[in-house]
């Protein structure tokens, strides 16, 4: 029983005392920080607390650690100190780089593979060759098969997560005009079950598959960052994100048929490193591209104001108003513009009634009450004219 509570003691140890976690929540504070800065640079106020830049992200990485840690428990994938060492510093070298999609396993894994690679120089150095073979203990087949697992676990958290509550905000266009955008940025700390030679856990003859050396194994839980970015503004936010999810998911699939060929030809797995970088960022490159070549979604109208956001707990988000619904009339006046939508608001301070044409193109009807006195009057962000109002939110 002692050895039982020790080794769970240094599991969780191991994943409080290891730098990457704070690493996470650095990262994450700055992604608070700066949307809600923007947020109120737009509509002079913010649309999400900070507070949800933490929770939102929380459940999804809690269940993609359990679901990625079952797999490498039964496995058992043992790795050594100095990977992790190393890992640790690759994390650190993308966090500088200041972009958030780089900070993923993935692309960690596939600067890893590169490193392999990196043995004609690396390992006849007198200074690195004892770190360099202690690093290299790990099956190159065994760093490829995680490779592949970690991009379609990023694809999953971002189908599934990526597009929840992403961030309203407004730009000038080439033509000067106010167009709006969602910007989705989010990191997930996924803990992830690995195990590090000389613990307290006793081998079996099937377990661990992917072992270093003989004795005991130690579980350790590493905090793996998972970060996205994606901006749009030719359609529904969900629509691109989930797609791009997809394609990470599909691109994962193929990586593991690489993996599995690894096995036979290490070569293959160096590969697989460049593949993995390079077929990210394709994937990224490729969706901005088809997002810039079409129109803004989020633009004034000849008839009707699009709906860029709603505020939470809102009189808006009360009557079900969606972002991308068009809002045509107001207490029976017909609207275009952020000013005119104000005046016709104003026949009711205490009531409101609203004609919406939904995404589908058909028409329907909302009503509430409105509060007099507050910070807002409906909880609605839209697309402004250049005539300024005292507050950008109606």
């Amino acid at each position: 029983m002692m050895d039982i509570m020790s080794s769970l003691g240094w599991l969780i140890l191991s994943f409080l005392a290891n730098p990457l976690l704070y690493l996470g929540f650095i990262i994450i504070a700055f992604i608070s920080a700066g949307r809600v800065k923007r947020e109120r640079e737009s509509f002079h106020t913010r649309v999400y607390s900070k507070r949800a830049d933490w929770t939102i992200p929380l459940l999804p990485a809690l269940l993609m650690g359990g679901a990625l840690s079952l797999i490498t428990g039964l496995v058992g994938v043992v790795v050594t100190i100095e990977w992790l060492l190393l890992v640790a510093a690759l994390y650190v070298l993308t966090a500088l780089t200041c972009q958030l999609r780089w900070i993923s396993p993935a692309f960690v894994l596939g600067l890893c593979l590169l490193f392999y690679g990196m043995e004609p120089w690396l390992g006849e150095s007198s200074m690195l060759a004892g770190v360099y073979e202690r690093i290299t203990l790990i099956p190159l087949f065994a760093l490829a098969g995680l490779a592949s697992l970690f991009v379609i676990a990023e694809g999953i958290l971002i189908r599934t997560n990526g597009a929840r509550f992403s961030s309203p905000k407004l730009r000038r266009s080439k033509r000067g005009k106010w167009v709006g955008f969602h910007e989705a940025k989010r990191l997930w700390v996924v803990p992830v079950l690995f195990f590090i030679p000389d613990g307290l856990l006793p081998s079996f003859s099937y377990w661990p598959v992917l072992q270093i050396g003989d004795g005991g194994w130690q579980p350790v839980l590493l905090p793996l960052l998972f970060g996205f970015q994606q901006r749009i503004k030719a359609t529904l936010p969900h629509i691109p994100i989930r797609q791009h999810g997809n394609r990470l998911f599909f691109f994962g699939l193929i990586l593991g048929g690489l993996a599995a060929a690894s096995y036979y030809s290490p070569y293959v797995a160096v590969v697989l490193g460049a593949a993995v970088i390079a077929g990210r960022e394709l994937i990224w490159l490729l969706a901005k591209e088809k997002d810039e070549k079409q129109p803004d979604f989020f633009s004034a109208k000849e008839k009707g104001c699009v709906v860029l956001g709603v505020l939470p707990g809102s009189p808006a988000e009360k009557m079900n108003l969606e972002i991308g619904e068009i809002i045509v009339k107001v207490n029976g006046q017909p609207v275009s513009t952020d000013e005119n939508f104000y005046e016709a608001l104003q026949q009711n301070s205490a009531f409101c009634k609203l004609e919406i044409l939904t995404h589908e193109g058909e028409l329907r009807f909302a009503q509430g009450a409105i509060y007099d006195g507050g910070h807002h009057q409906l909880g609605v962000l839209l697309v402004k004219d250049d005539i300024q109002l005292q507050d950008s939110i109606i």
